[in-house]
């Protein structure tokens, strides 16, 4: 039976101490389970590209090319930054870095559109039409971006393309039947060029969309449409807000991977791209296995990696802000 003083003296003496567990290890409280899990992933990262790199930053630094390096390996030698100066006073280079920023952010716009609207569409249709559309494109990305290429390049020839074709019949006018797409470089990329890449792109971004779309709560939309919300505007700041960390890395993917574009090119170009189509993956491959200069071709993959960690740094920005945001 509790007395008043022992009420009191219990009340004057505070709740008992909790002692704090002991940690024991790594694996202690859970605290670095993650980084040990990692640990692997990172050692496998670095022992397959330590060498690599070295190699790049090493070459780029030399004077070597397939000459030098096969006949007369002793004229190899340091010589600095010049190659640097070399290929950044370079204005063809620019001019294919130029190049390779417009088309890609050509790219990136109308392939993220394309797949936030598709995706939007399949949250709409019955489910035997979405597996359908999602099975058709798993299938397109199974597809490699060789074939895709020469696909297209079919699709739009000039002798007897399907595109010409299909553009005769609805116009009319007998000169589709032989209009030449590729005649025009600034045709042949910014849309030929770019059919073929988008349609790459379309399956992985439109099945990433669709599972994001999927996670926006039923409850805010109904919620906003109470508050007199019209979709445009329950779209803009619902259904945003809560997949734009998605978004952001789909964003920043796209722009790596349409940056650095080679195979759809190439290959669309008949293994020969011709100087209006080269973009920056097609200019390092014309400088470093057509014509040899490998400290060149070294430099010109620095500025290409240093391009595309600028724009990683702005993403991962992003992403912090956004979880800070969501503290």
């Amino acid at each position: 039976m509790t007395t008043n003083e022992t009420v009191t003296r219990s009340e004057s003496q505070g709740p008992a101490p909790v002692k704090k567990p002991q940690r024991r290890g790594v694996f202690a409280a859970g605290q670095y389970i993650p980084y040990t899990l990692l640990l692997p992933a990172v050692l496998a990262l670095v022992g397959v590209l330590a060498y690599p790199v070295y190699r790049l930053i090493d070459l780029a630094f030399q004077n070597v090319n397939r000459y030098a390096l096969l006949a007369h390996p002793e004229r190899a030698e340091y010589i600095g930054f010049d190659g640097f100066t070399r290929v950044l006073s370079d204005n063809a280079f620019w001019e294919v870095v130029l190049r390779s920023i417009y088309f890609t952010a050509e790219l990136v716009f109308i392939s993220m559109a394309l797949s936030m609207l598709i995706a939007l569409l399949l949250n709409r249709v019955s489910n035997w039409v979405r597996v359908t559309v999602i099975t058709v494109m798993m299938f397109v990305w199974a597809i490699p971006a060789l074939v895709n290429g020469q696909i297209f390049r079919w699709l739009f020839s000039s002798n007897g393309g399907v595109v010409d074709y299909i553009a005769f019949l609805i116009t009319g006018d007998e000169t589709w039947k032989h209009y030449d797409w590729f005649a025009d470089p600034t045709v042949g990329l910014y849309v030929v060029g770019a059919a073929v890449i988008i349609w790459g792109a379309l399956p992985f971004l439109v099945l990433g969309l669709y599972a994001a779309l999927t996670q926006v709560p039923k409850e805010l939309m109904e919620a906003a449409k109470l508050d007199g919300a019209n979709p445009f505007q329950a779209f803009r700041h619902v259904t945003i807000p809560v997949i734009r960390p998605f978004l952001m890395i789909s964003a920043a993917l796209s722009f790596i991977w349409d940056f650095q574009v080679f195979a759809q090119i190439y290959s669309l170009r008949n293994a020969a791209p011709e100087p209006g189509y080269r973009t920056i993956g097609t200019y390092l491959y014309q400088q470093g296995i057509v014509s040899s200069r490998y400290s060149e071709a070294s430099v010109i993959s620095i500025v290409m990696i240093l391009m595309m960690l600028a724009v990683l740094v702005f993403y991962i920005r992003q992403m912090l802000k956004i979880g800070a945001n969501e503290r």
